[in-house]
């Protein structure tokens, strides 16, 4: 079966996603590089590619191709929670603490392939890829992303 009919499929039958059934719902999509890699989306005007797979009222899900060395914005989700499946490589998350003069850098943690890791509505944070490999990430946002903001950090 097709990635994009399992995602169907999968968010036919849930009604809401939480912490709780979000590694259940990643354990349904056992998504592999091989599943996504038709699905994938060059950068263009960014350092990274970004292709919505799905989207309802309920759940947005989307695909995110980091090259070697290559970083997301700093942002976050407005309202949105989400939850991000390592598909193929490695990721940095890179935290930041928002302040009255904008972000600041805090901490990062480290997600090899096959890890799930949350970030909340207020998490401001960047995803980095640190190696000379592709990384692919499988994300899952509920409500759909909409309100989040762009940050830069201080030098």
């Amino acid at each position: 079966m097709d990635i994009l009919q399992k995602i169907e499929r999968v968010f036919s039958t849930v009604s809401d996603i939480d912490r709780a059934n979000a590694a259940n719902i990643m354990l349904q999509l056992s998504p592999t590089f091989q599943d996504v890699e038709k699905h994938l989306s060059t950068p263009q005007d960014l350092e990274y590619g970004r292709n919505v797979l799905f989207k309802n009222e309920r759940v947005e899900v989307l695909l995110v191709f980091l090259p070697p060395f290559s970083k997301t914005l700093v942002h976050d989700h407005g309202f949105s929670s989400g939850w991000i499946y390592v598909v193929e490589g490695s990721v940095l998350n890179l935290l930041y603490r928002k302040g009255n003069d904008g972000v600041s850098y805090e901490r990062s943690e480290y997600y090899p392939k096959g890890e799930l890791f949350s970030v909340e509505g207020d998490t401001t944070h960047a995803m980095y890829n640190p190696t000379f490999s592709a990384t692919v990430t499988l994300h899952i946002y509920s409500p759909p992303l909409g309100t989040g903001k762009v940050y830069k950090p201080h030098e």
